[in-house]
C-alpha cells in the first residue's frame, strides 16, 4: 500500500483524520523510518506490532499424493521430536522390447536389481544402510477420485485424480529376494547392485529359453510377476533413487563358437509404468511428543512439549491459527495497514544443519472451512499464482540459527475486509516438491514471550 504524500489532497487527509478515532494504537518496537515514512505528512507516522497471538499446532493430512515423481525414497530416520519415519517404494519391471533368444547351450548366471542413487538423502549418512527387496504379491492400481467430492468442497492440493500416496498399501510375498548393506555416498551419485533369488533369475531365464508367453511382452510379464518393493531394515538415512536407469538385469552365458571362454550376456528388465511407482512413507510417533497423532490427527503445540513440526513424506503440516483476528478487524483499519511479514524460526533445540537440515524452502497453505489444504498461498499481485515460499535466511553467513519470511499483507487485508468468518488458519509445510517426494521435517516452537519463534509483524500507519 503506498503512503500518503505532501501532494495528497487537503480532502484525502481530512478524511485521515476522521478516522483518528477508529486507529487501534498499538506498541511499536521498531523505528518507522525504516519503511520509508519520513516521506509522508508530519503528523502521519508508522510503527508496527509483532504482539498478536499465534497458536500452533500438528496435523497430519489424511494423504499426499507422490506417485511418477522419478524419485524412489528408501530408508529410516529417527529424531527425539518426530520419532522415526520410514519410507519404502514400489514399482514395476517389464522387458521393455523385444529380447532375443538365447543360443543353444546358454546357461543362467545371476539376477541383479541395479539402482542408480539420484543424490537425494536426509539423515546421518556416517552409518551402514540395509535394504530389503521384496516381490509384490498384489497388482499396482492407482487410486482415482470420485468426481466430487461429498460436501462439494475443494480437493486437497496435495491430491492427484490417479495415483498413489504416502498411505497406500501394497502387499509384499514375505520372503526376501535380496538384501543389502553398504555404505551410502549419495553425493557421489552410486549405482547399487543387489544380489536378487537366483531361484528366482533361472525362472525367469527358463521362461526366454522356453519362449513363454509371460515374457514375450511387458503386459503379460507383470501379470505374470507384479513388481518389486524395497525398504530399509537398519541405518538413520532416507536415500533417493532414480527411475531412470533402474532396473533387474538377468546375466546369461553363451558357449563360445570355437569352444573357448563362454561369452557373457544380459537381459535387462527396467522399471516400467512409471507413473504407477510410489513411495510409502510412515511416522512412528512412539516415544516422541507426537505420540497419539495418528488417532486425533491433530495435536496442539501445548500437548506436545510446546513445539509444532512440519515433516515430508508423512504429511505433517504446522497449523497457524490467529484467534484475535475479530479484535483486530475492530480496532485497525485494513486501508491503514501497509505492510504484513510473517516470519517463523526453527525450534532452537534443533539441529537445521546436517544430519536433519531445515527444509531449503517452506510455503503456506490455504484452507477450507473443514480444514482441507486447498490451495497454496500465492506471491502477493503475481497473476500467476506463483506460490509464495520462503528460503531459509540464515542469521549471518555461519551461523546456524536462521529464519522464514513470509510477505501476507494482502492477504491480511483480505482477511479484514470480508464479511462473515475470517479465522481459517494457515498451514506451514515444506515446497511442494519436497513435501511430496521428500523426508526433511521443521520443528517449530510454540509462541511465549522469551522467544518469537511465530511472529506476525503487521507495520501500520497512524495519526499523531
Amino acid at each position: 500500500m503506498s503512503f500518503p504524500t505532501k501532494s495528497t489532497s487537503r480532502k484525502r487527509f481530512l478524511k485521515l483524520l476522521c478516522c483518528l478515532g477508529t486507529v487501534f494504537m498499538l506498541a511499536s518496537c521498531e523505528d518507522p523510518n525504516e519503511l520509508g515514512l519520513e516521506l509522508v505528512e508530519d503528523n502521519v507516522s508508522g510503527t508496527f506490532t509483532d504482539t498478536l497471538t499465534i497458536n500452533v499446532s500438528t496435523v497430519m493430512v489424511d494423504s499426499v499424493a507422490n506417485s511418477g515423481r522419478s524419485n524412489m525414497l528408501v530408508g529410516q530416520y529417527t529424531t527425539p521430536q518426530t520419532g522415526m519415519l520410514h519410507a519404502s517404494t514400489y514399482f514395476q519391471v517389464g522387458p521393455g522390447s523385444s529380447l532375443a533368444a538365447p543360443a543353444e547351450g546358454a546357461t543362467y548366471d545371476s539376477l541383479k536389481l541395479i539402482l542408480p542413487t539420484s543424490g537425494y538423502y536426509y539423515g546421518d549418512t556416517t552409518q551402514n544402510i540395509t535394504l530389503r527387496v521384496n516381490e509384490l504379491s498384489s497388482t499396482l492400481t492407482a487410486r482415482g477420485l470420485p468426481p466430487t467430492m461429498p460436501n462439494e468442497e475443494p480437493y486437497s492440493f496435495f491430491y492427484q485424480n490417479s495415483g498413489f500416496y504416502n498411505v497406500s498399501k501394497a502387499t509384499v510375498k514375505p520372503e526376501a529376494v535380496g538384501t543389502y548393506t553398504f555404505a551410502p555416498r549419495p553425493v557421489r551419485k552410486d549405482t547399487l547392485a543387489i544380489d536378487l533369488s537366483n531361484a528366482l533369475g533361472q525362472q525367469w531365464f527358463d521362461l526366454k529359453k522356453a519362449s513363454d508367453d509371460k515374457i514375450k511382452d511387458t503386459q503379460n510379464f507383470v501379470a505374470y510377476f507384479k513388481g518389486l518393493g524395497i525398504e530399509a531394515t537398519a541405518g538413520n538415512a532416507v536415500l533417493g533413487f532414480s527411475t531412470a536407469g533402474a532396473m533387474v538385469r538377468l546375466y546369461y552365458s553363451e558357449p563360445a563358437a570355437s569352444g573357448g571362454t563362454r561369452t557373457v550376456k544380459s537381459y535387462d528388465f527396467p522399471l516400467i509404468n512409471s507413473s504407477l511407482q510410489y513411495n510409502k512413507v510412515e511416522g512412528d510417533f512412539t516415544g516422541s511428543p507426537l505420540q497419539g497423532l495418528k488417532d486425533s490427527g491433530e495435536l496442539p503445540a501445548t500437548a506436545t512439549n510446546d513445539i509444532s513440526v512440519a515433516q515430508s513424506g508423512t504429511g505433517l503440516v504446522i497449523k497457524l491459527e490467529i484467534p484475535y483476528l475479530e479484535k483486530l478487524k475492530e480496532k485497525l483499519k485494513p486501508e491503514f495497514i501497509n505492510k504484513v511479514t510473517l516470519v517463523v524460526e526453527p525450534f532452537r533445540g534443533t539441529t537445521t544443519t546436517y544430519p536433519f537440515p531445515v527444509p531449503s524452502s517452506v510455503g503456506l497453505y490455504e484452507t477450507s472451512t473443514s480444514n482441507v489444504l486447498y490451495s497454496p498461498l500465492v506471491i502477493e499481485y503475481n497473476t500467476d499464482g506463483i506460490p509464495l515460499t520462503s528460503s531459509f535466511i540464515k542469521s549471518s553467513e555461519t551461523a546456524t540459527d536462521g529464519r522464514y519470511e513470509f510477505s501476507i499483507t494482502e492477504y491480511l487485508i483480505d482477511k479484514l475486509t470480508r464479511e462473515g468468518r475470517i479465522d481459517q488458519p494457515l498451514y506451514l509445510a515444506p515446497a511442494e516438491t519436497d513435501f511430496r517426494n521428500g523426508a526433511s521435517r521443521l520443528v517449530v516452537g510454540a509462541q511465549n514471550k522469551n522467544i518469537k519463534n511465530i511472529s506476525l509483524r503487521i507495520y501500520y500507519t497512524t495519526i499523531q
